[in-house]
């Protein structure tokens, strides 16, 4: 899993994570207009960029590119301990 798609629901934000670029901003395009998502952006965990999500041309929610890869990492943080992968301090 390469990309992170970082979203609002129901007053809280939270984290997907996709092999490729385009399934999620899929995610984030559908779920913004089927499932009540607040699409946030996508951050990309190989180059370490966050990229704000545009729906058909506009930005949708007010995070800024450090506020996505913060979340992002934080997500990635969590699903590495839940998996029972060692994170960076755990050697």
């Amino acid at each position: 899993m390469r990309f992170i798609a970082v979203f609002n629901q129901l007053q809280t934000t939270t984290s997907f994570g996709f092999d490729n670029l385009s399934d999620a901003v899929d995610f984030l395009c559908w779920g913004y207009e089927d499932q009540e998502l607040i699409p946030q952006g996508v951050y990309d965990a190989l180059t370490d960029q966050a990229t704000p999500y545009l729906h058909a041309g506009r930005r949708i929610g007010d995070f800024s590119t450090a506020a996505i890869r913060t979340i992002a990492t934080n997500y990635l943080t969590s699903i590495r301990q839940w998996l029972g992968f060692p994170g960076p301090s755990d050697g």
